[in-house]
């Protein structure tokens, strides 16, 4: 009777392999009519020796050597889901030009700040806290910094005094996560649809050699108001310098708050090529042991852990088998601003690996909304196809595939 039911379990394995094979061979790839997509090739590389612009302003190309098929599924994703704006991605930044030509359809709008108050003003601009939440007229996000409602792309931070251009680190993460999906305009978001909320924590006045003091309040602020405001997924490419024990002690906290509370942070590795694993190199929040962060790493067009050389030191992706889970391709060509006008360029670092595992995030729980922090990472990790470049170096061995993800998440319910 035991051998009788070995038997039956493998033969069930087996029709599980073939229905399974049979039904993604039914799902097609979607292709996107925006004209920079070609250039998107992380979503679906067709391989060999591409050219992809720097800027779109400037008409230089750069070559990258590619491996056909080493993508993240993108295009096969699509086929199943192309996101939705029930779902709402929080990302964590220095500021945001949301007015960009590709992103503005996707930013978030707080429900409880639209619309016409009962004296028939319109809650957006009547310095009333229509939703009672703590903070008045925040209709897409909250600056942190200023303490206001507009989290603009506009920064003194004392590092270069000739600063007076909008700060674009977050333009390319905007652009993975959520640009407008063919619309005929610049390139595709791995969400077609999403409400990206913008929370601004950029350091204001802070010079070059000095520890932003102010940096980890700020933060755990953000944390707490994207949980409170229905985030379920929230981006951060970032780290903090200070390491007072209360100060980290305080960020942990409202980690753990969004663990509570089934939000998924996920967060960038860090560009300093350092084993992770090794206490000596850690840094936050990267090294928190929180249930519900996710720490990304970055790979290149063939699948290798990025890495530059330069005169005085090595850069590329951090890596470690305890602290960092998946791996994404983050050369990207996305969104970016400049002299406050939208343009797209190519933009890199794990900075911009992170908002790629944010974004497959999302399209997860554009079918699947009810699923916990943990059910979302677990199935991001799971579902990541396996590298010979990243056994032993990563948690799961593998880069995050989008079409595995979903199909894997809709398969489970």
């Amino acid at each position: 009777m035991k051998n009788f039911a070995v038997l039956f379990a493998g033969i069930a394995a087996l029709l599980l392999c073939v229905v399974t094979a049979v039904i993604g061979a039914d799902v097609k790839k979607i292709v996107a009519d925006d004209p920079f997509f070609q250039y998107q090739i992380s979503f679906d590389s067709p391989g060999g020796i591409r050219r992809i612009p720097t800027f779109s302003f400037i008409p230089s190309l750069v070559e990258y050597s590619t491996t056909k098929g080493l993508d993240h599924n993108i295009v096969r994703a699509w086929g199943l889901t192309t996101g939705s704006k029930k779902v709402i991605v929080a990302i964590l930044d220095d500021g945001f030009f949301y007015q960009h030509e590709d992103i503005k359809e996707n930013v978030w709008h707080n429900p409880g700040e639209v619309g016409v108050d009962s004296t028939g003003h319109q809650k957006e601009t009547n310095d009333i806290d229509d939703d009672h939440n703590g903070y008045v007229d925040d209709v897409i996000g909250w600056d942190f910094a200023f303490n206001d409602p507009d989290p603009d792309a506009y920064i003194f931070d004392g590092m270069d005094a000739s600063r007076i251009q909008p700060y674009h680190h977050s333009g390319s993460a905007l652009g993975i996560i959520g640009a407008k999906g063919n619309n005929g305009i610049g390139v595709a978001g791995i969400n077609w649809d999403v409400s990206m909320m913008l929370l601004k924590i950029g350091a204001q006045g802070t010079k070059r050699d000095e520890i932003d003091l102010l940096a980890a309040d700020r933060i755990a602020k953000a944390i707490h108001y994207a949980v409170d405001n229905g985030a379920k997924v929230i981006n951060w490419s970032g780290y903090i310098g200070d390491k007072r024990p209360d100060k980290i002690a305080a960020l942990k906290s409202a980690f753990l708050y969004a663990a509570d509370h089934n939000v998924l942070i996920v967060v960038a590795a860090g560009n300093s090529a350092m084993d992770l694993d090794e206490d000596a190199n850690c840094f936050y929040p990267v090294c928190f042991d929180a249930p519900n962060i996710l720490a990304v790493a970055e790979v290149d067009f063939e699948g290798l852990l990025e890495k530059r050389s330069y005169a005085d030191r090595v850069a590329g992706s951090n890596y470690g088998i305890r602290r960092v889970h998946l791996a994404a391709i983050a050369r990207n060509f996305t969104t970016d601003v400049l002299n406050g006008r939208s343009v797209y360029r190519l933009a890199g670092g794990t900075s911009n690996a992170a908002p790629v595992v944010t974004a497959i995030a999302a399209l997860i729980l554009s079918v699947r909304p009810e699923l916990t922090a943990q059910e979302l990472k677990e199935i991001l990790v799971k579902s990541s196809r396996k590298l010979p470049a990243l056994a032993g170096k990563i948690e799961s061995g593998g880069i995050v595939d989008a079409y595995s993800a979903v199909d894997s998440a809709m398969r489970s319910r």
